[in-house]
């Protein structure tokens, strides 16, 4: 697509060349998710000097903000899973057979590797694309997993048109997929519901009139012992995530029907896209903590973004050449509805649990949303180069994803209010693996 093309030629030669590393593994630490190339996406967006890019590059590589090191990968090990004399052929059914498993990401990356080569399309874009549109469909209920970096370093990848790191992005996604648990059902009951703000007053008012913190969250938390996703044990909340998850309560997952009827046009005003960024930029204000925005909500905010692109791709799909039994407006709306109740089940697991609904209402009547006219001017030079000059990633990327969405959707005052809530890194360095959520 055009959109595709401009946003590819938009991405400057270091950051191309990065984005194309594979020096460094996907993880480190046996469960934190390598950030490094989120980082060197946003910079490159917010058109940070080339010597910036790369200085960050260095330096996360070097040692992460949490004070641990990435886990490098030699050369050889790639070259080794290439040369069929050496490895053992990673089949479409290993992909699907280790899918969650959080083993073989390199294995995973080579077989797409070889897939990619068989897609039809006349350049090396149309292939990913094809490729994005045969993997990406049977992944996304499982976008919950690895904290949702799964589907940001997917997502991202394709906003950076990286053939190299999509690639890294589908198999991270297959690596950590983390769906809900066999009897949940999605989409049982509906709730007649034409705004967001809307359900969450429902949803708040369940949390607390239920007493869900007790009767849902620290039950599940306390019913599985170390054998239920013994890989996940070391990370603490995605431990617990994955109960939630697992276990996961009507006020989740019985879903408001503005999920299906609010239009999919990305750039639409009123359109469900919309409704989900300003709705999770609200819950993203009404949590600051002084000045600072929470660390776990802001991934709510970076992985929709990385969701939108993947579902630009499956949309546009045309012209594809590919014979898929797929209904791609279908498989969005899908894959919105678990984004939605895998939202409530991440706040619902944080230790501040679901904020009160008084809380939320106060900061949309303090940013009120305007539907058809402009907002105020905002100059955002300032935040871009306190984003620029960052250490913590995550706020680079915030000031990325909330300029765009601004410039997007009528210039809204909560979203340059939130580009400049940055959060603070969490202390999950070598005296704790603990953080606060």
């Amino acid at each position: 697509s055009s959109a595709a093309a401009a946003a590819a030629s938009s991405m400057r030669p270091t950051a191309q060349k990065i984005l194309a590393n594979r020096s460094f593994d996907i993880e480190f630490q046996g469960y934190l998710s390598n950030h490094a190339k989120h980082a060197i996406i946003a910079l490159d967006r917010l058109s940070a000097p080339s010597e910036r890019v790369q200085e960050y590059w260095d330096a996360y590589t070097t040692l992460t903000p949490y004070n641990l090191p990435l886990h490098k990968l030699d050369e050889q090990s790639w070259l080794d899973l290439e040369d069929s004399k050496k490895s053992f052929l990673f089949t479409r059914d290993d992909f699907i057979a280790k899918r969650g498993k959080k083993e073989s990401w390199q294995g995973m990356v080579n077989f797409l590797q070889q897939e990619l080569k068989a897609e039809p399309g006349s350049s090396e874009e149309e292939k990913v694309d094809n490729l994005v549109r045969e993997y990406a469909p049977g992944i996304l209920d499982g976008m919950a997993g690895a904290l949702t970096h799964g589907i940001i370093h997917l997502g991202w990848a394709i906003d950076a048109r990286s053939s190299w790191m999509t690639l890294e992005g589908l198999a991270y996604l297959n690596f950590c997929h983390l769906p809900f648990g066999p009897d949940v059902s999605l989409a049982s009951k509906h709730f007649q519901e034409d705004s967001p703000l809307q359900s969450l007053q429902r949803i708040c008012g369940t949390w607390q009139d239920e007493n869900l913190a007790d009767d849902w969250i620290a039950q599940t938390k306390d019913r599985y012992d170390e054998s239920f996703h013994p890989e996940l044990v070391p990370a603490g909340f995605q431990w617990h995530l994955a109960k939630v998850l697992h276990d996961a309560h009507p006020i989740a997952t019985e879903l408001p029907t503005w999920l299906r009827t609010k239009s999919l046009s990305f750039d639409e005003r009123g359109s469900v896209w919309e409704s989900l960024y300003q709705t999770m930029t609200l819950v993203y204000l009404a949590t600051k903590d002084g000045p600072n925005g929470n660390f776990l909500i802001l991934h709510l905010i970076t992985s929709l973004w990385g969701l939108e692109k993947v579902s630009r791709i499956l949309m546009a799909n045309e012209k594809c050449g590919l014979e898929l039994d797929l209904d791609s407006e279908e498989t969005v709306r899908q894959a919105l509805e678990a984004y939605w109740a895998a939202a409530i089940c991440l706040l619902a697991t944080s230790t501040s649990g679901v904020p009160p609904f008084a809380s939320i209402q106060k900061t949309a009547d303090e940013f009120p949303f305007m539907s058809a006219s402009d907002g105020l001017d905002y100059l955002w030079d300032d935040t871009v180069a306190r984003g620029i000059a960052e250490e913590e990633e995550h706020n680079i990327k915030l000031v990325y994803v909330t300029r765009e969405l601004w410039k997007r959707y009528g210039r809204w005052s909560g979203y340059s209010e939130a580009g400049k809530s940055f959060t603070l890194t969490p202390n999950i360095g070598p005296s704790s693996t603990s953080f606060k959520s």
